[in-house]
């Protein structure tokens, strides 16, 4: 790139500074600039808290290159692994350097050939992995929830990131308080439809960053990151309102008797275990499609 194309440039940039797990773009943020890593190092992931980032990105490399291509909302959690530098390019002046160098085009396209490639293997990778990942029996399969197993091995981790960024954050307890009932009158189907009628009201309600879990046939746990205990509370009973409008339809097509639900909220501690969570979050004010007592 020639020197006047490239002074124009940094003419044109600021620069900011990442503390370590300090985030930077998130899903559905309007996003109008390139950001390249000068020292550290960032990663992307889908959720907040995944475990496995989608990418990492090293000095010299840069993200939110998407955005200026098909100027939609950032699709991923770009977060400071470590502490980073960044230099912060607008979008409009990226594009007035593409126009002008021919060298600085070339280069955003083996960036991008390389994205493909990288992205190509990691999609091999998880299919050659599926049947393993499968084996850890980490999703139930007829509510499509994480499971029991998967929150007793993830609570500890999902605990200590609040707590080490001074965050708040807290638990749903839900047991369907009549849930012999759909097992004893319609069978393994009739109380197969009812988890599941109940796991997608669910998932139409949680935010995006929720996390719900079928901890027994009839209990499901909802993580509520960055959430206060009375804002928990608050989510608790707007939950319900909308659990009360929900219809469960019999396996051949009748209408089922209503849910009866017990609901508890919970504040976790930082040496918390699932267990340990879970007895102290009883659920005890009941709810049903006709109101609540208490």
């Amino acid at each position: 790139m020639k020197n006047s194309t490239l002074a124009t440039l940094l003419a044109n940039t600021t620069q900011l500074k990442l503390a370590a797990e300090q985030i930077l773009l998130t899903p559905g943020q309007h996003n109008d600039r390139i950001y390249v890593v000068l020292s550290g190092r960032l990663r992307a992931q889908l959720n907040a808290d995944d475990t496995n980032p989608l990418a990492l990105f090293g000095a010299g490399e840069c993200v939110g290159e998407m955005s200026m291509f098909d100027d939609n909302q950032v699709s991923a959690y770009v977060i400071a692994v470590t502490d980073c530098e960044l230099l912060a390019i607008e979008h409009k002046e990226a594009w007035s350097v593409l126009n002008r160098s021919l060298e600085a085009s070339h280069n955003l396209l083996a960036l991008l050939a390389n994205r493909i490639r990288a992205t190509n293997r990691t999609l091999a990778e998880w299919q050659a992995n599926a049947q393993s990942y499968g084996a850890l029996n980490y999703v139930n399969s007829v509510t499509g929830f994480y499971n029991r197993h998967w929150l007793a091995d993830n609570i500890g981790r999902l605990i200590l990131r609040h707590t080490k960024s001074l965050q708040p954050c807290a638990l749903i307890l839900l047991k369907v308080d009549n849930f012999g009932q759909f097992a004893a009158g319609f069978g393994r189907l009739g109380s197969e439809q009812a988890q599941r009628s109940l796991a997608e009201t669910l998932q139409r309600y949680l935010r995006p960053n929720d996390i719900a879990a079928e901890i027994e046939a009839d209990q499901f746990a909802i993580f509520l990151p960055q959430t206060g205990s009375e804002n928990a509370s608050s989510i608790a009973d707007r939950l319900m309102e909308e659990l009360d409008q929900m219809v469960i339809g019999s396996p051949s097509g009748d209408a089922m008797p209503p849910v009866m639900l017990l609901i508890g909220v919970g504040q976790p501690q930082p040496d918390d275990t699932l267990d340990s969570l879970l007895a102290r979050t009883p659920p005890l004010r009941r709810r049903t499609n006709g109101g609540c007592t208490h």
